[in-house]
């Protein structure tokens, strides 16, 4: 039978650590509550979603592969509205040199790569 990560987490780090952890986390939630309250009674599902997920951000990564920091800044330079081009253009020295078939092959691992990142992203969230 396997035991949940908080049960192990619980485990490892016994009786007063847990309770200080327990006592952050309630902390924590109430200045959110206390800071917050306007944003949480117009959209308490989108609220929690995104403590979540900045949350996630700033803790430690999960175990495997860690994300490449390209992959990283291209992902925010999508959200502040660059094309696919300026971020090739922007990470790849010469990348006007390349032949189009190069070029090509760029854009398309690129593409991909972001594509894969947005699937993992999606089904971290669930």
């Amino acid at each position: 039978m396997q035991r949940s990560n908080t049960a192990a987490v619980a485990q490892r780090l016994k009786g007063e650590a847990v309770r200080s952890l327990e006592d952050a986390a309630r902390d924590f939630s109430d200045r959110l509550k206390r800071d917050f309250s306007q944003e949480i009674a117009r959209n308490p599902r989108d609220f929690k979603k995104q403590v979540l997920r900045l949350v996630r951000r700033t803790l430690p990564p999960r175990r495997g592969r860690p994300n490449n920091p390209h992959i990283d800044t291209a992902m925010r330079m999508i959200e502040q509205g660059k094309t696919t081009k300026e971020i090739l253009r922007s990470q790849i020295t010469d990348f006007e040199k390349l032949d189009t078939y190069g070029r090509y092959l760029a854009e398309k691992g690129l593409r991909g790569a972001i594509a894969r990142r947005r699937r993992r992203n999606t089904n971290c969230e669930t």
